[in-house]
């Protein structure tokens, strides 16, 4: 799958309205720290993959869902939060920057956010942009 794929999957399905996402990322963590418990995660390390083409409803709610799920971590590699913008929002691209730099000054134990534009990603195919996800 390349971006102009992901642009087209968005254009066709027209998404709006409002964007949950500090809810959408609790339940996938909280899915991961179950596993984990079980037994049941990747050895390597496991990626959420968020593809978003705006802001979310409570920017603060993100960020201390993220900021907890770290402390919750062992290791640095054990999970990561890897966000594609589909679209050009501004105040979105701002927002991701913030989730990709600036969470561990606000109490992150370890950097698990990545962020992808349509533009950093060009033609690279969905496995190219979660391999760049999981190596940075």
């Amino acid at each position: 799958m390349t971006s102009s794929k992901v642009s087209q999957i968005f254009q066709e399905n027209d998404p709006a309205g409002s964007t949950d996402l500090a809810a959408v990322l609790k339940h996938a963590t909280d899915n991961y720290f179950e596993r984990k418990a079980a037994g049941q995660t990747k050895p390597n390390g496991e990626t959420i993959l968020v593809v978003t083409d705006g802001e979310p409803d409570d920017r603060k709610a993100v960020m201390k869902v993220i900021i907890e799920a770290s402390r919750r971590m062992e290791r640095d590699e054990e999970l990561a939060i890897s966000f594609i913008q589909v679209g050009k929002d501004a105040h979105a691209t701002r927002f991701l920057k913030v989730l990709d730099d600036e969470l561990q000054s606000a109490g992150a134990k370890f950097d698990i956010c990545d962020t992808v534009t349509m533009e950093d990603m060009e033609d690279m195919s969905l496995s190219e942009v979660l391999l760049n996800a999981i190596h940075d």
